[in-house]
């Protein structure tokens, strides 16, 4: 006969789910896991489960887009000039011929 071997109405033996010791019902205390225990290896849930920390936002207040590409249109010595195929949209000026054509057509 074990010490909870006795008869007690309403009440009813027990195995400690830790150590497999035999209790009466009324003697054991439901852990934070959910399973019953005696009153030795009975333990409270550790604080720091609890501890919540404050949010880290990382993304910024505001935020926009990178501005659209802007192309400058650079008009070279060749474009500029009325060359067929040399010629650039918006550059070339009818019967122009830069001096750079004219150099390397009459070198002698």
């Amino acid at each position: 006969m074990g010490q909870a071997d006795y008869y007690a109405e309403g009440d009813y033996n027990a195995v400690c789910s830790r150590c497999g010791s035999k209790f009466k019902m009324s003697m054991l205390r439901k852990h934070w896991q959910g399973m019953m225990r005696c009153p030795t290896c009975w333990e409270p849930r550790q604080p720091q489960d609890f501890v919540r920390a404050t949010p880290d936002v990382q993304t910024p207040p505001w935020v926009q887009p990178w501005p659209a590409p802007t192309y400058n249109a650079l008009c070279t010595p060749q474009g500029t000039s009325a060359v067929p195929g040399e010629a650039e949209p918006g550059c070339a000026v009818p019967g122009y011929l830069s001096p750079a054509y004219i150099d390397s057509f009459f070198t002698p």
